[in-house]
């Protein structure tokens, strides 16, 4: 498959603890979620290749992006700060997306990455990105096409 064929990923963090005693950014995946996750990443290897993964630096996300990377047999996850969940990230995420093309994932947090996919749509989703979802994005210039959705334990969605 060309890189031009393969869409870019957005990838919701699977679920985490509600809390942690080291703050927001430490909240890890529970035992629940990352089991869940990791059946759902070999779905997504199912569904498509990819080159790459970038990711928040929060531990929840990171976790995330390291099962993807098992399942998808790569060795590396990068991290970027665009993903992390503040005021604005939507477009820094965005930014990274058209940065870096089709063939990766960005792996990061509600609302900014519901918010960058309409952005980079122009219009909302068609359903909510629950943890643990996955919307494939097809660049198409300068705007993106919603090729698929697929969320941990429901069928995927297609537009």
């Amino acid at each position: 498959m060309a890189e031009r064929d393969l869409p870019l990923l957005l990838v919701r963090h699977a679920v985490a603890e509600d809390s942690h005693a080291l703050g927001d950014e430490a909240r890890a995946l529970t035992p629940q979620g990352r089991a869940a996750f990791r059946q759902h990443a070999k779905k997504l290897t199912r569904l498509t290749p990819l080159m790459g993964i970038i990711t928040s630096p929060l531990v929840r996300a990171v976790q995330t992006a390291e099962l993807l990377a098992d399942a998808l047999g790569l060795s590396h996850v990068e991290v970027h700060p665009a993903l992390v969940p503040m005021k604005g990230a939507a477009r820094n995420v965005l930014k990274l997306a058209r940065d870096v093309g089709p063939g990766w994932a960005l792996v990061g947090h509600n609302p900014s990455l519901e918010r960058a996919a309409a952005l980079a749509l122009g219009h909302a989703l068609p359903d909510k990105l629950r943890k643990g979802c996955a919307v494939a994005l097809r660049p198409e210039g300068r705007v993106f096409s919603l090729q698929w959705m697929a969320a941990p334990g429901r069928s995927l969605r297609r537009p």
